[in-house]
């Protein structure tokens, strides 16, 4: 052991300690200056003990230390990635799969060499220390930069590594990437085959992800192909077990890629799943990526809307512009004249074919008892808003058609009056509109007295008259049922289409919109559809969930926020939130998840009000990940040995392997140096030299009779 003086830990500069030592000697002396009964001897030393006290109270002051270090012999240590990976196992040529595995550990002789230490890793879809004989090889993804990055954190007291794999990682960075960082020699050694194997592959499919009922749509998909030129391919488009379409594709080289299209007929409404399939094929190496899934929402493309006009108002040419403009409405007009004759053509009542029934008016006599029979059919089975007209009789309407959402005490009287919202809905879809400031809206025509909302409807606008708000009814929602009602007993709404503000007129506009939308969706419908994009995901591929969100109105929702909890068993709920991908579409890609079942649970909402909900399954089956690529990549093993100044060796020719290590004196043992600080204040030595030098003083004092 070697003691090497290190220095002192001191606060001051060290000629301010000398000054005080020469300060303490001076006190030391004259405090036996006048001492002069005793021999010289005797005098010096008493000023010798003193002196010695205040220098070793110095030293320990001012905190000299000292540098131990004492010098061995440590093994070698060499870090060992295995690949723990299903890979490893696959038969193939001559790789045999885990008997050549096997016969390369024991050629390798791990536990052979006590001049050697082992520090043993395997490889999965992370890294774990483990034992030579814990190992299992089973690992159904593989994370090689893992394990490169396990090298960078232990190489500090690591001679070199061995990295033993196939080279094929399924997940994580491209390892070659990950290795300037490691200031060892990696020495890779190459399991598996490079041979080829013949295989076909469902590499990407391309159509849109939303379609309209009764529609074709273009499919197109590429499929990769080694080893088949001249064969013919089959490849399905399959709806479930049902095969809808078939194309046969014969690759004209070795290693083809083809597109594939097809036209599919939508038949269905709702989130559909599809798929496109290659049978397997003669002599394929694996069928595992064969198939590839997708979905499409398919849309019912147009709505059939009668606007049925029993007085001449300019309201109804207001309504009926906005209804022309909409690609999916069908919109059917009507307008009487008297007795049972309508402009447009013949009015049949067609109840089971009507998506919305818009009703202008209603005469308080002369209406033929045919036309109310068929209004009161409509009533019964349709949607329907119905608006007042100067002329309209609600009290006849009632009688011959449907009740009203309304009070009726008395005759109306109409005035000019003034739109009002209603505060406590202003989370009805309805009225969610664009800011306007009410006061400068164009006045409408309503009652003014004589009517109030029935106690089971619900008010979005009432009316002022006169400055003073009356709370009447303007627009009155009701929902029975499978079917809902609106009622708006105001007319002269034209007015907000001529008004010269923009404001105004997209407010109009906007309000119809979502009043006709909202009374024509059928409130039993799902608004939120959600669907894994298959129903067994394998365990190395991202879960992967869509949605389709609409509002009560019946539109696409593009601003709610959709949240859904993922769980099994085994897995407690994890929430997510799913990703806004515009135009009511949602999605959530989450990181693989274990095998097993598992349920979710949707939610979607927009502000405080909840859309609606969905729950169901999906499954996850062991990971066929290891198989899709089973060549060894020896090109990527080979880059990783020489970005670090190691080499390559294939699993059949280790022999010779630890003399190649030795010859770069890379398993010699290693000198270590382990270095202690000694601290002289930290000894009770000193403590105790300080208190036999005081005594001795005091004794000598006693001696001579000193004070």
């Amino acid at each position: 052991m070697d003691f090497i003086f290190q220095g002192f830990q001191a606060s001051l500069p060290f000629w301010v300690y000398t000054l005080i030592f020469i300060c303490t000697f001076l006190v030391a002396w004259w405090s036996y200056s006048n001492v002069n009964k005793i021999g010289s001897l005797q005098y010096y030393t008493l000023i010798a003990l003193r002196t010695s006290v205040y220098f070793i109270l110095l030293l320990l002051l001012i905190n000299p230390f000292i540098k131990t270090e004492d010098t061995y012999y440590e093994p070698a240590n060499v870090l060992v990635l295995l690949d723990n990976s299903a890979s490893s196992q696959i038969e193939k040529k001559v790789y045999q799969g885990s008997e050549s595995y096997g016969d390369l550990l024991q050629e390798l002789n791990f536990t052979d060499d006590a001049d050697v230490n082992y520090q043993f890793y395997k490889i999965g879809s992370q890294v774990e220390q483990t034992e030579l004989d814990s190992l299992t090889f089973d690992e159904n993804q593989t994370n090689l930069s893992a394990g490169i990055d396990a090298i960078r954190v232990n190489q500090t007291d690591a001679n070199a590594a061995l990295f033993i794999s196939d080279g094929i990682y399924t997940t994580g960075k491209n390892p070659i990437y990950e290795t300037s960082d490691i200031n060892i020699p990696v020495f890779s050694i190459g399991l598996g085959d490079t041979t080829f194997q013949k295989d076909v592959l469902v590499s990407s499919i391309s159509t849109n992800s939303r379609g309209y009922l009764n529609s074709t749509q273009s499919i197109t998909t590429t499929i990769n192909s080694k080893g088949f030129k001249g064969s013919s391919i089959p490849v399905h488009l399959k709806k479930g077990n049902k095969i809808l379409s078939e194309k046969v594709i014969i690759p004209e080289i070795r290693n083809s890629s083809q597109e594939v299209s097809f036209d599919l007929l939508l038949e269905q409404e709702g989130l559909q799943q599809y798929q496109i399939h290659v049978p397997t094929l003669s002599d394929e190496w694996t069928s595992a990526n064969n198939t590839q899934r997708f979905t499409i929402d398919v849309q019912d493309a147009k709505q059939q809307i009668l606007s049925l006009a029993l007085e001449v108002h300019p309201d109804v040419r207001f309504v009926r512009s906005l209804l022309s403009t909409d690609e999916n409405t069908e919109l059917i007009n009507r307008t009487w004249l008297k007795g049972d004759r309508f402009i447009e053509g013949d009015f049949s009542s067609a109840a089971d074919s009507l998506d919305l029934a818009i009703i202008h008016g209603y005469p308080s006599a002369g209406l033929p008892a045919e036309i109310g029979e068929k209004l009161a059919t409509i009533g019964d089975k349709v949607p329907m808003i119905i608006i007042a007209t100067p002329q309209f009789s609600p009290g006849q309407f009632e009688q011959d058609v449907t009740e009203l959402p309304v009070n009726i005490t008395g005759t109306w009287n109409y005035g000019k009056i003034s739109l009002r919202s209603v505060s406590k809905t202003t989370g009805h879809p309805i009225t969610e509109l664009p800011a306007v400031t009410y006061d400068q809206l164009p006045n409408l025509t309503g009652p003014i007295e004589n009517i109030s909302t029935a106690s089971y409807a619900n008010m979005l606008f009432s009316s002022s008259y006169r400055g003073e708000s009356i709370q009447n009814p303007v627009v009155v929602a009701h929902e029975l049922g499978n079917k809902r009602h609106l009622f708006v007993t105001a007319y002269n709404w034209y007015h907000f289409q001529q008004d010269q503000n923009p404001e105004t007129q997209a407010f109009a506009k906007q309000l119809w919109q979502n009043m006709i939308s909202w009374t024509a969706t059928d409130p039993d419908n799902e608004l939120l559809d959600v669907q894994p994009q298959q129903d067994s995901f394998s365990g190395s591929e991202p879960i992967i969930i869509e949605a389709y969100l609409k509002n009560e109105r019946g539109q696409n929702e593009s601003e709610a926020n959709i949240t859904i909890s993922i769980s099994s068993d085994t897995l407690d709920d994890r929430m997510y939130s799913m990703e806004n991908r515009g135009n009511g579409n949602y999605r959530l890609s989450t990181p693989p998840l274990a095998e097993g079942i598992y349920s979710y649970e949707a939610r979607a909402q927009k502000g405080e009000r909840t859309l609606d909900t969905d729950r169901g399954e999906f499954s996850v089956s062991a990971s066929n990940a290891e198989y899709l690529d089973i060549n060894r990549n020896e090109q990527l093993l080979r880059q990783i040995a020489q970005n670090t100044g190691g080499e390559y060796v294939p699993f059949d020719s280790v022999n010779g392997f630890w003399n190649q290590l030795k010859e770069k004196s890379l398993l010699d043992r290693q000198e270590q140096v382990e270095t202690n600080l000694f601290y002289l204040y930290q000894h009770v030595g000193w403590f105790i030299l300080v208190i036999i030098l005081l005594s001795s003083e005091w004794i000598l004092r006693k001696y001579l009779s000193l004070p």
